[in-house]
């Protein structure tokens, strides 16, 4: 594809910057917002930008928001970094489509913003996320140890912060059965929550599938149909 990226800062620290994609047929107003893995601590959006291309195809422009890490900061500072990332933009155009994606670590990021729509609109957007996609995601920090440590961030967790206030929006979720590092009880239990309140939200379990099987969809591999058939579905027909 005919991309072009460009490195935006928003703070004075080297992980404070957003990884902006897009290609040369851009469509104003659709934006999506994807997170990368590395549970909290590695990994950086460059690695991740094959995750762009099925929202590429439909126009959009897809941002990816890098963030400080531990133990210079914890959780509370990683998502402050966020809230600073889609911050940074702020578009001028009318909102038409508002994504956020993310796998790991960046699945609980993504699942998190979704639900905070006052934090976009603090932010300087119209309104929050319209469909969120999720790929193995510690969506439960109760699920996780030591608990100690996780058990201070329930005002981060996407499970306890989901109530039937939360903004009303449609859900994709991947995950393995076989995922040795975030359990798929996870995903089973956020989605049930989901449907108990009422929101649209479809969960595709992989057989056998591991912790990185849930992103094989952005190299063309399994779930690759089922992720860009969930975010086309209001977008008009795929370009090309």
């Amino acid at each position: 594809m005919d991309i072009e990226q460009e490195k935006v800062q928003y703070g004075k620290h080297r992980r404070q910057y957003v990884l902006v994609v897009k290609d040369k047929d851009v469509i104003p107003g659709r934006y999506a917002f994807y997170f990368h893995g590395g549970a909290w601590t590695f990994g950086q959006p460059e690695s991740f930008v094959p995750a762009a291309i099925p929202w590429l195809e439909l126009g959009f422009t897809v941002v990816f928001p890098s963030y400080r890490r531990p133990p210079q900061v914890g959780l509370d500072g990683i998502v402050a970094d966020c809230r600073a990332a889609i911050a940074v933009l702020q578009p001028s155009e009318t909102i038409t489509h508002l994504h956020v994606g993310g796998i790991s670590a960046g699945a609980h990021l993504a699942a998190l913003l979704a639900l905070r729509t006052d934090w976009w609109r603090e932010a300087g957007w119209e309104t929050g996320p319209q469909k969120s996609l999720v790929c193995a995601g510690p969506l439960s920090l109760g699920m996780l140890f030591p608990q100690a440590f996780f058990g201070r961030y329930v005002h981060l967790d996407p499970y306890c912060v989901l109530d039937e206030k939360s903004p009303k929006i449609e859900w994709h979720l991947l995950h393995g059965t076989d995922d040795g590092l975030v359990a798929c009880a996870h995903s089973e239990a956020f989605h049930e929550k989901l449907v108990e309140i009422g929101h649209l939200a479809d969960l595709h379990i992989i057989s056998n599938g591991t912790h990185l099987d849930a992103g094989r969809w952005m190299f063309g591999g399994v779930g690759k149909q089922t992720v860009r058939d969930f975010l086309g579905a209001d977008a008009g027909a795929r370009k090309g």
